[in-house]
């Protein structure tokens, strides 16, 4: 009985956009050149994550969801005879893209964790059979990497990065990573150190964010990469008038989530440093932010951190958390966003009942693409990039006297 479902994209009056999966059975996970199978025909359902709620946020493992056409019997990994026995395994690399006006975007690349069969309406051979395949980006990889090693040395956090993805045999060819602005203490000799759980106290210390792009590069982005362009300059306007771009919903908030102001910081070795804001706590309660064993190399450098998130998170502000959008809404305009746009991404949000127009930075995405109502929706978890303008001596547009107040560090 054929599958009772059928995924045909482009549908009727639904736009070009044509929604491609591959996966790489025939090679290793970490290969350079992975040799790709596609499976366009047999993909019914996505949905990935990545990303935050907001800047104070840890940045999550990217995540996805595929439900596959398994009426063939191509995905029982018992099946000798299927297409790509035997290699229906756990952690084979894959890639989901779409084509929009002949242009292929990646928009998720990853590793499978697991095969979850099951049956649309029902079970038995009456029912159309699929495949759930469940994925992460290769922040579940490093969690399962202990480093044992001689330690690292003295270096930027962007070097110690690299250090790390080297130990996971990452391909050099597949990461991006910026410098970084704070200088690592030494690690001494590492015994059974969760890789993972490093990178996170290098990103704490740097006030940087490590993820993926949709084409599996990992990304490394140190505190002062959204003073820099292309992320100093809003990509599109989405609002409620004419000729802006239309969100389909917005979250919006005025809350105690994210007001913090007594912050305290205190690197390995170091002292804590304090920086608190009496008239907040006179307002708000005293509400701590405690961050320790971090890996800057001096107590000052804590002491900047610890005024840099009082600053900006001593008071409260009405803010956009989050907008939706659905490109079938303007798809010649609001596709070529939905695949493009990622993390730190700079756009403006404008809702006039609200008195809200200001620029955000996109802190987490999700993508869900459901077949039977033919609906895509795209949330843009945002931060406010206008908190606070900054002092940065060399940077353009942070370092004239006068305009700007507050030091960056």
């Amino acid at each position: 009985m054929p599958f009772p479902y059928t995924f045909t994209f482009p549908f009727e009056n639904w736009e070009p956009v044509v929604m491609r999966c591959r996966i790489a059975f025939d090679t290793d996970p970490f290969a350079t050149t992975p040799t790709w199978t596609d499976i366009d025909s047999d993909l019914l359902f996505f949905s990935m994550k990545k990303g935050r709620k907001h800047q104070l946020d840890r940045m999550e493992a990217a995540t996805a969801v595929l439900i596959l056409n398994n009426a063939d019997s191509n995905y029982w990994p018992n099946n000798t005879g299927g297409d790509y026995s035997p290699n229906v395994l756990p952690a084979k690399r894959v890639n989901i893209r779409a084509s929009f006006n002949f242009i292929t975007y990646d928009v998720f690349t990853g590793f499978i964790e697991s095969w979850v069969p099951s049956w649309r309406g029902g079970t038995g051979s009456t029912a159309g059979p699929i495949m759930t395949v469940k994925c992460a980006g290769v922040t579940k990889n490093l969690s399962r990497l202990w480093l044992n090693n001689a330690g690292e040395s003295q270096e930027l956090s962007g070097t110690r990065v690299g250090n790390v993805l080297d130990e996971l045999s990452w391909p050099a060819a597949d990461r991006d990573l910026d410098a970084g602005q704070s200088t690592l203490i030494a690690t001494g000799s590492q015994v059974n150190v969760n890789s993972l759980a490093h990178l996170q106290t290098v990103q704490t210390t740097e006030q940087g964010i490590i993820f993926q792009a949709g084409d599996g590069d990992v990304q490394f982005q140190d505190r002062h990469a959204r003073f820099k362009s292309p992320f100093t300059v809003s990509q599109a306007t989405f609002g409620d008038d004419g000729g802006e771009n239309k969100y389909f919903d917005i979250e919006l908030s005025l809350d105690d989530e994210t007001i913090f102001n007594d912050v305290r910081i205190t690197r390995s070795g170091g002292t804590e440093q304090v920086a608190s804001d009496a008239t907040s706590q006179g307002d708000f309660g005293k509400r701590s932010l405690v961050r320790t064993a971090l890996l800057m190399t001096s107590d000052n450098e804590a002491l900047d951190q610890a005024n840099y998130i009082l600053t900006n998170n001593k008071d409260p502000i009405l803010r956009a958390k989050s907008i939706d959008i659905k490109p079938r809404r303007d798809p010649d305009n609001l596709w070529p966003f939905i695949f493009t746009f990622d993390i730190s991404t700079r756009i403006t949000v404008r809702l006039n009942q609200a008195s809200i127009d200001k620029d955000y930075h996109i802190e987490g995405i999700t993508h869900t693409y459901d077949a039977g109502v033919r609906d895509w929706t795209t949330r843009w978890q945002l931060s406010d990039a206008d908190t606070v303008s900054y002092w940065l001596l060399g940077t353009a547009g942070f370092g004239e006297i006068g305009q700007t107040t507050i030091l960056g560090y």
